[in-house]
C-alpha cells in the first residue's frame, strides 16, 4: 500500500513537499492521515520526519522488481519507522492544514511543521565507515593502468581515522577540526563521491522529559546543625518549614525558586534522611496551588455579554465574538467564566495572548481559577519542554494552554473555546524572514483560530479595546458579533476598601454597580504640543506640565509609566559638521546609539559597532547622536529625580521571558517608581498605583509611508493610556507630540473609537485599501542588488500578463519596486504587491521563482 506524506525536511517544500511512499509490510495496514513517521529523504536518505495524507490504493501502480518498490520507473523508498502509537493529528487539522496551505499559498508539509512539536523527532546523526571500495590514493583506468588520485591532507587524515572503526558526524567534526569547515564539507563529500567511505543514519530517541520532585521524610532535630554558617542553616531551615507546610511533594526547581536553597542544599539533606528526591515524567505535574480562586459576580455590562457567550456554548456550533471592552472593563472575567463552562462540558481551551512579557501575568490569573489545568506554551521552547507540554496535552491533563500565536497549533483533544486577547495586535501576524529555511505561511492567528473554530465546532472570542478597521468591517458584515463592556471596572468594594485603608485613600470616586462592583471613568488625557514648550524656551524631554505631573507623582509615593517606542538613547548618529549619517553596513538604515556601555546598534539586524572617533566621510570629531530613545528617558529621570527608581522595559533590558517576568513583578510590587518602555507597556498590564502614563512623544511611527500607519498610532496611544487610573488614586495621562491636530491622535485623545473608524474606513475605500481589497506581498531577496533588481524585473513582467489572463485590472499590479526598508541584513529587497478582491485565486497556478516568499494580507508594506 503506497502512502502519500508531507515531508517536514527544510528542502522538501521547495520540491511541493508531499511524496508517495511504500508501507513497509511490518506496518500494513497500521498507519493512518495523521501518523507521524521517518521516513528516507534525499540522495543521502536521511531520516526525516512527516505525516501520513492519505492512503493511495496500489492498483495500476508499475510491479516492483524482487527486494524494491518501484514508482514511474524509480525504486519507491519505504517508511522506516511510526514514531507515535496514535495519530497525531486528527482529520479536522489536516483540513486545517490544507486550507492554511491554500490560503497563503505555502507548502502543505510547511502548514504541518507549524503543528508538530520538536520534541517528538528523534534526534538523527550521521555515521561514517570505511567503503568497499579500496581506500588508497589510486584508481585503476580503463585500460586497467593505475592512475594516481590526488587525495587532500583532510581527506587522509580522516580515511587513518575511520580505519580504527566507524565515527559520528560529530566525532569526525572533532579530528577536522584544525581544517577550515569548507574543506572539511569538501573531503567527505568526495570520499562519499569516491566510495571511499559509506554514510549511514543513527537514529536515537529523544531522552522523555523528567520532573525532579521533593518530599518531607522526617524532621530534624531542634539541635541538629543543618550546615556551616548561619545563611546555610537558614536557607535550609526554610525549605524544611515549606516542605511541612505543603504536607505534600513540591516540584524541585520551584521549590528552589521560592526558598532561595540550592542543589546542593537537596541532595545534602536526602542525605541526612531529611528529604526524598525522585523523578517523574514532566507531564505527570501537580499544580502548587491545589485551590482555586472563587469567581466574582459579574456587572450589568458583563452578565449582558455573558448570555451571549453562555448561549453559543450550550449550542456547540461555531460562533465567533468581539468582545470590544475598555482597558479595565473586565474582559479577562469573561474569559475565565467561558474556560470554566468549557471545561465543566469535558472541552479544552486554547488563550493566546499578543507578547511574551504578558504570558506569566495571563497565565498566573487562569492557574488561580483552575490549578492544574493551564500548560504554558510559547515560541523557542527547548524540545523537551515541548515534549513535555504535549504530553500534558495529548493526556488531558492539561485542559487550557495559554501562549503566544505558535500555541494555537498545539493539538488540543476536543478544543471548545479558542480565546484571542488584544486581537488587534500585529504580532499575531507571523513574519517572513529571509534566514528561516523553512517557507512557512504567513498566517495571522485570528484568521487561522476562526478557520479551525469552524472545523471544530467551536466558540471563538476576539477580545480588544481598540478593534482595528478589518475586525470591524466584519462586524457589519456579520462575521462576528459584537459584545460591549462600555464602562470600566476597578475592582470589588470589599478589596478595595482593603486596599483604601492600606493606602489612606477614598471611595468617592467610584460608582457602586448592582453587583458590589465599583467602576470609573477612563483617565483624561492631555495633549501638550511641543512645538509650543520649544517657543517658550523648553528644549528637554518633558514638557511643563509632565514634568510637574512627574514631581507630584513621586511626592505621593504612587507610580508612574513613560512610554516611547523607540529604544537605545539616540534613534541615529551624524556628523555636525558634513552631515554624514552613519549607517549599518548590512541594513543601510541609521545605527542607534546605545550608553552604558556606549556603543551604535543596528535594531534590524543587531550588529554592533564601536562607535568612531572621526566622522569616515570629512575626519570631524563632532559626531553627535540625535534624538531620544528609553535609554535617554531613563538618563532624563534620574537626573531630573535622582531620589527615584526607576525601571526601563525594552528588549535590551528583558530579552527573555524570565526577564520579563522579573521587571513586571518589580515594578507590581512597588519596587520603582517610575517605569520607562517601548510597546510592551501597552498590553494588558494592570498597576493599580499607576497613577500618571506620560507619552514621550506620540509621533513616532506616523511618518512611515504605510496605509496602517495611523491605526496602529491610535491603538497604541489608546492601549496606553489605559494604564491609567486602574486603582484608588485614578490617573491622568500627558501626551506629548509635535502633531497635535493629527487625525490618529486626536481621535485618541478623546477615546473616539467610532469616529476614528469612520474617517479611516473612508480613506481606505477612497483608495482600495483593505477591508475593501485584500493585498497579496510577493518579496525578494539577494545579495546582490543588480540580481534583486532583474529577479523582481523579470517576475513583475511575467506576472502582468499572467493577470492580463486572468482578467484582473491593470491597477491590480504594484510594482515591482524596492521596500522602504531596501537592504536588511546584507539583503536587498524587492517587492511586488497584488490588490484586488482575491489575489490569491490569480496565483493559484502560478508557480513562483526560488527565492520568493508569499505574504497574504501583509499587515504592513514596508
Amino acid at each position: 500500500m503506497a502512502l502519500e506524506i508531507a515531508v517536514l525536511a527544510a528542502g522538501a517544500a521547495y520540491a511541493g513537499g508531499v511524496f508517495v511512499y511504500e508501507e513497509p509490510e511490518g506496518l500494513g495496514g497500521y498507519l493512518r492521515p495523521g501518523h507521524l513517521v521517518l521516513v528516507p529523504f534525499g540522495r543521502s536518505g536521511r531520516p526525516e520526519p512527516g505525516v501520513v495524507l492519505r492512503r493511495i490504493a496500489g492498483k495500476g501502480l508499475p510491479r516492483p522488481r524482487k527486494g524494491e518498490q518501484m514508482e514511474e520507473g524509480r525504486a519507491r523508498k519505504a517508511v522506516l519507522r511510526c514514531l507515535e502509537a496514535d495519530p497525531v493529528l486528527d482529520p479536522p487539522r489536516l483540513e486545517w492544514a490544507a486550507w492554511l496551505s491554500r490560503t497563503y499559498l505555502a507548502p502543505i508539509s510547511e502548514c504541518l511543521r507549524l503543528m508538530i512539536p520538536s520534541g517528538l523527532i528523534p534526534r538523527r546523526e550521521p555515521v561514517y565507515e570505511k567503503g568497499h571500495v579500496a581506500t588508497c590514493p589510486h584508481e585503476r583506468s580503463d585500460h586497467g593502468l593505475e592512475q594516481a588520485v590526488a587525495v587532500s591532507f583532510a581527506e587522509q587524515v580522516l580515511l587513518a581515522a575511520l580505519a580504527e572503526g566507524p565515527l559520528t558526524h560529530s566525532e569526525v567534526q572533532t579530528i577536522l577540526r584544525d581544517f577550515p569547515l569548507v574543506e572539511r564539507r569538501r573531503a567527505i563529500q568526495r570520499l562519499l563521491q569516491r566510495g571511499w567511505i559509506r554514510r549511514s543514519w543513527r537514529v536515537s530517541e529523544r531522552r522523555l522529559p523528567m520532573l525532579r520532585w521533593v518530599r518531607l521524610k522526617a524532621l530534624p532535630d531542634p539541635a541538629f546543625r543543618l550546615g556551616r554558617s548561619r545563611v546555610v542553616i537558614e536557607r535550609r531551615r526554610r525549605l524544611l518549614e515549606r516542605l511541612e507546610a505543603a504536607t505534600r511533594p513540591l516540584p524541585a526547581d520551584w521549590l528552589q525558586a521560592e526558598t532561595g536553597c540550592s542543589a546542593h542544599d537537596l541532595r545534602q539533606l536526602a542525605r541526612w534522611g531529611f528529604l526524598e528526591l525522585f523523578e517523574q515524567p514532566a507531564w505527570e505535574t501537580v499544580d502548587p496551588y491545589p485551590v482555586p480562586e472563587e469567581p466574582p459576580s459579574l456587572t450589568p455590562d458583563q452578565a449582558i455579554a455573558w448570555q451571549s457567550i453562555a448561549r453559543a456554548i450550550e449550542a456547540g456550533r461555531f460562533h465567533a465574538f468581539l468582545l470590544h471592552g475598555i482597558t479595565g472593563s473586565g474582559k479577562t472575567e469573561l474569559y475565565l467564566r467561558a474556560v470554566a463552562e468549557i471545561l465543566r462540558r469535558g472541552k479544552g481551551v486554547i488563550v493566546l495572548v499578543p507578547e511574551l512579557a504578558l504570558t506569566p501575568q495571563t497565565a498566573r490569573r487562569f492557574q488561580a481559577r483552575f490549578p492544574g489545568q493551564v500548560a504554558v506554551w510559547t515560541g523557542g521552547m527547548p524540545p523537551t519542554q515541548e515534549r513535555a507540554l504535549w504530553e500534558r496535552v495529548r493526556r488531558r491533563q492539561a485542559r487550557v494552554i495559554v501562549g503566544t500565536r505558535s500555541a494555537l497549533f498545539v493539538p488540543m483533544p476536543d478544543l471548545g473555546l479558542i480565546v484571542i486577547d488584544e486581537a488587534h495586535d500585529a504580532s499575531y501576524k507571523q513574519d517572513l524572514q529571509p534566514q528561516i529555511p523553512y517557507l512557512l505561511p504567513a498566517y495571522h492567528a485570528v484568521d487561522a483560530a476562526l478557520a479551525l473554530a469552524r472545523r471544530l465546532e467551536a466558540v471563538v472570542i476576539l477580545g480588544t479595546a481598540t478593534p482595528g478597521v478589518e475586525l470591524r468591517d466584519r462586524v457589519e458584515q456579520g462575521m462576528l458579533e459584537e459584545l460591549s463592556l462600555p464602562r470600566r471596572l476597578r475592582g470589588y468594594r470589599q478589596r478595595l476598601m482593603e486596599q483604601a485603608r492600606q493606602f489612606g485613600a477614598s471611595l468617592d470616586r467610584f460608582v457602586e454597580v448592582e453587583s458590589e462592583a465599583l467602576e470609573s471613568g477612563l483617565p483624561s488625557i492631555e495633549v501638550v504640543d511641543m512645538r509650543q514648550e520649544l517657543k517658550a524656551g523648553n528644549t528637554g524631554i518633558f514638557s511643563r506640565a509632565l514634568e510637574k505631573a512627574l514631581a507630584q507623582v513621586l511626592r505621593r509615593g504612587q507610580q508612574a509609566i513613560l512610554f516611547l517606542n523607540r529604544r537605545g538613547a539616540a534613534p541615529f548618529v551624524f556628523c555636525r559638521d558634513c552631515g554624514h549619517l552613519i549607517r549599518c553596513a548590512r541594513c543601510d538604515l541609521p545605527l542607534a546609539e546605545h550608553h552604558q556601555p556606549t556603543r551604535w546598534v543596528c535594531h534590524h539586524c543587531g550588529a554592533v559597532e564601536e562607535p568612531a572617533a572621526r566622522c569616515p566621510r570629512c575626519g570631524s570629531r563632532r559626531l553627535k547622536g540625535m534624538g531620544i530613545g528609553t535609554q535617554a528617558v531613563e538618563e532624563a529621570v534620574r537626573q531630573r529625580w535622582p531620589e527615584a527608581r526607576v525601571l526601563r522595559w525594552d528588549l535590551d533590558t528583558a530579552p527573555t521571558r524570565a526577564a520579563h517576568a522579573l521587571i513586571w513583578q518589580r515594578f507590581a510590587s512597588g519596587e520603582a517608581d517610575v517605569l520607562i518602555g517601548t510597546q510592551v507597556l501597552t498590553k494588558g498590564l494592570d498597576l493599580p498605583l499607576v497613577t500618571l502614563v506620560g507619552v514621550i512623544l506620540a509621533d513616532v511611527g506616523l511618518g512611515l509611508p504605510d496605509f496602517r500607519a495611523a491605526e496602529r498610532t491610535f491603538q497604541l496611544l489608546v492601549q496606553v493610556a489605559g494604564r491609567a487610573g486602574r486603582g484608588l488614586f485614578g490617573g491622568r495621562v500627558i501626551l506629548q507630540t509635535y502633531r497635535p491636530d493629527h487625525p490618529a491622535i486626536a481621535a485618541a485623545a478623546q477615546y473616539d473609537w467610532d469616529g476614528f473608524y469612520r474617517k479611516e474606513r473612508a480613506f481606505r475605500k477612497a483608495h482600495g485599501y483593505p477591508p475593501f481589497n485584500r493585498l497579496v506581498r510577493l518579496l525578494h531577496w539577494h545579495a546582490d542588488p543588480d540580481r534583486a533588481r532583474e529577479a523582481a524585473e523579470r517576475l513583475g513582467e511575467i506576472l502582468r500578463d499572467h493577470l492580463e489572463r486572468k482578467g484582473a485590472p491593470p491597477t491590480a499590479l504594484i510594482g515591482p519596486a524596492p521596500c522602504y526598508f531596501s537592504r536588511l541584513r546584507g539583503l536587498y529587497r524587492w517587492h511586488i504587491l497584488l490588490r484586488g478582491p482575491d489575489p490569491v485565486a490569480w496565483l493559484q497556478d502560478f508557480p513562483l521563482p526560488p527565492g520568493w516568499r508569499v505574504d497574504v494580507d501583509p499587515l504592513d508594506v514596508l
